[in-house]
């Protein structure tokens, strides 16, 4: 994935949440964790952002991702199309938040293994 295309997507997310967000839910979404620079990171800081993505990250989504889907139930047919269509973003906003950690921590990774692999050569 192209730098380029990982901001435009993350500034995507970022303003679907913040569009709505404070509208319709009392949910919050969790923040990104900070993905090290694969080329320069020592591996214990790769680790760590790891463990903390699967540890901390993905649960917290999950937890967001279940709180929309209380209040959308929780209010039911009473729910206008607005409040509907600004759940249903929200839900998939942290999915593509989700998705896009998991690209940039992978990109980490594959950096950092190309730089211990020309190291060993």
């Amino acid at each position: 994935m192209s730098l380029i295309r990982a901001i435009v997507t993350s500034v995507l997310v970022i303003f679907a949440f913040n569009v709505t967000a404070n509208a319709t839910t009392s949910c919050r979404p969790p923040l990104a964790p900070t993905i090290p620079n694969g080329k320069t990171a020592p591996k214990a800081d790769i680790l760590a952002a790891l463990m903390a993505i699967k540890q901390d990250f993905q649960p917290a989504i999950k937890n967001f991702q279940n709180c929309i889907a209380t209040e959308k139930e929780a209010v039911g047919d009473v729910a206008t199309e607005r409040q509907i269509a600004e759940w249903d973003q929200l839900y998939d906003a942290a999915y593509a938040l989700e998705t896009q950690v998991a690209e940039n921590m992978n990109v980490a990774i594959r950096a950092f293994k190309a730089r211990i692999a020309k190291k060993a050569e």
